[in-house]
């Protein structure tokens, strides 16, 4: 009888055989269990990530893509890892981009209930990272609005029979599913499951969500019961307050309620709020006040395009003559936007005298004293 040839095992072999997606697989699924030798190897762990994203957009099997992505989303609680804020922000931006890719994908995607599951899976295991809360922010754009609430009903009752330590976590997650479909109720009962003793927050909350599905009347029956707001809740009180006020015509109580607004709480967009409902000499008379009482030691963008939009050029030309020089650090894409705004609209001068302080690259702008000799 002829002997049996004898042979090895080989881990490098066997690892060598396998696909790419079998690769990428294995090294996101060790980061998740935290047996990976790349979490203590965050730059070499970032560009894995980063070529991942890049090899699954290669493949042509859309329900790889989605499961390839959703092991990268698994991964977004390195971000929390980050030791520096501009870390933070790279890793952010790294699963914000998986995350819309999710979405994407998903959105064309015909099997439902594998993205679902996907979906589901993701919520559960959910820690606060930026990439997945894309993902549940999108909900509307992922799934159809019956199997979505499905999904919220589902979650819901895992959270409440389950003992989960990451359970603030998932009802975060369904918060935001519930807001992205508009299914009020359950974005009610998934916040007082967070909240049971109904601070003013979680009724603000509560009240807008309603707000914004368009039913003003349950809206206000939860703004109701808001007691004695105190600073940290008085500003969204007003705000909706105001904006219930506008939406229902009541434009009286609204310009009240607009002015208190911005003066407890003197910000841009509570101006342009305010400007967009008095009369063109008051708004031009509040943002002469801003400009010079009100804007601060520094140039902001967002106050020159309520300038610009509502045509207060003459109040623009002096904040520019005393902000000029804070052009240079602010973004280019947005400068530009403005400049192409007041050309169009025939104020070439206005336009020129942004355009000669916009720096398309402030971070390559050198340094006067630094300047060959």
């Amino acid at each position: 009888m002829a002997k049996k040839k004898k042979f090895f095992k080989s881990a490098a072999l066997s690892h060598a055989n396998r696909s790419r997606e079998d690769r990428l697989r294995d090294n996101l699924m060790q980061v998740i269990s935290g047996e990976s030798r790349l979490l203590h190897r965050p730059e070499e762990l970032f560009d894995v990530i980063v070529d991942g994203l890049d090899e699954i957009e290669s493949y042509t099997d859309a329900k790889l893509q989605l499961e390839m992505l959703a092991w990268i989303l698994r991964c977004d609680f390195v971000a929390f890892k980050a030791e520096t804020d501009e870390e933070k922000e790279s890793w952010d931006n790294l699963f914000y981009d998986a995350g819309t890719f999710f979405v994407e994908l998903s959105s064309q995607y015909a099997d439902k209930d594998y993205v679902a599951d996907l979906v589901h899976d993701l919520a559960v295991r959910h820690v606060g990272g930026e990439g997945r809360s894309v993902v549940f922010l999108s909900l509307e754009e992922v799934l159809p609005v019956e199997r979505a609430k499905a999904l919220i009903v589902e979650l819901i009752a895992t959270v409440d029979e389950v003992e989960l330590k990451n359970r603030e976590d998932v009802l975060d997650a369904i918060c935001d599913m519930a807001d992205s479909v508009k299914d009020c109720e359950d974005f009610a009962k998934a916040s007082l499951m967070k909240d049971p003793d109904k601070s003013n927050a979680t009724l603000i909350d509560i009240a807008n969500s309603y707000f914004v599905a368009g039913n003003l009347e349950l809206a206000k029956q939860w703004l109701n019961d808001v007691n004695n707001p105190g600073n940290e809740d008085e500003e969204a009180y007003l705000d909706l307050l105001a904006a219930i006020a506008d939406k229902e015509g009541r434009k009286a109580d609204c310009v009240k309620i607009a002015h208190r607004l911005y003066e407890t709480f003197p910000k841009v967009i509570h101006l342009a709020r305010l400007c967009s409902i008095v009369s063109a000499s008051e708004a031009h008379s509040l943002m002469q006040q801003y400009a010079k009482f009100r804007s601060g030691d520094g140039l902001d963008v967002e106050f020159m395009q309520l300038m610009v939009s509502m045509k207060a050029y003459d109040i623009l030309k002096e904040y520019l003559d005393m902000f000029e020089k804070d052009l240079t650090t602010q973004d280019a894409e947005i400068l530009n936007s403005i400049s192409d705004a007041l050309e169009k609209d025939g104020q070439l001068e206005l336009a020129k005298h942004i355009r000669d302080w916009t720096v398309e690259e402030p971070e390559d702008a050198e340094a006067f004293d630094d300047k060959d000799r």
